[in-house]
């Protein structure tokens, strides 16, 4: 079993429904592996890479799962402070020798707020598809309009069942995630 230090907003705290209802809960119960959640509603990218930096964090822990973008674009902060945020978090993972994952922002049922999401995580996987695991979680929520309707309460934050779903689909991931960097 390992465990996995969780950074992020509030999709990975599991908003409205909290951590025993998000995905994480889901894929720890799927995989036997424990992923700790420090997830704070309405964090930006800046206060998710502060709050890592600042977490005491177990001497065990060798992997960070980190999900955040959405907060900063509803706060009007520029794309290029998201990536500057990313770089800074992916540079300071390795100086610790944290193995990192990128959790890519959800396309929402909000198409305003889309205008800048798929952008985002267009560059998002872009620049660090070669860097880093790049986790999206996208095909577990849906892309049509119907789909992303249907799997948010509030256009922006997935229903219960659209959280297990989303861990559903993770587990395998992140398993083989964390089972490759263990045979290293």
């Amino acid at each position: 079993m390992q465990t996995v230090a969780c950074f992020g907003d509030s999709l990975i705290y599991g908003f409205p429904f909290g951590p025993r209802i998000s995905w994480l809960a889901e894929a720890e119960k799927l995989t036997g592996d424990k992923f700790l959640n420090y997830g704070v509603c309405g964090d930006c990218t800046d206060d998710i890479l502060s709050r890592l930096k600042t977490m005491f964090l177990p001497a065990h822990i060798k992997h960070i799962l980190f999900l955040g973008g959405a907060n900063d674009i509803i706060q009007m902060r520029p794309q290029k402070f998201i990536l500057e945020d990313l770089d800074k978090t992916l540079r300071y993972c390795q100086s610790k020798n944290f193995d990192l994952g990128i959790v890519l922002p959800l396309v929402t049922a909000e198409s305003r707020l889309n205008e800048y999401i798929l952008p985002l995580r267009d560059v998002i996987s872009a620049r660090f598809a070669e860097r880093t695991l790049l986790l999206d979680l996208q095909p577990a929520v849906g892309l049509t309009a119907a789909e992303l309707k249907d799997a948010y309460l509030d256009g922006v934050h997935p229903t219960a069942a659209v959280y297990r779903a989303m861990g559903t689909y993770a587990a395998p991931l992140l398993k083989n995630w964390l089972e490759k960097d263990n045979s290293k």
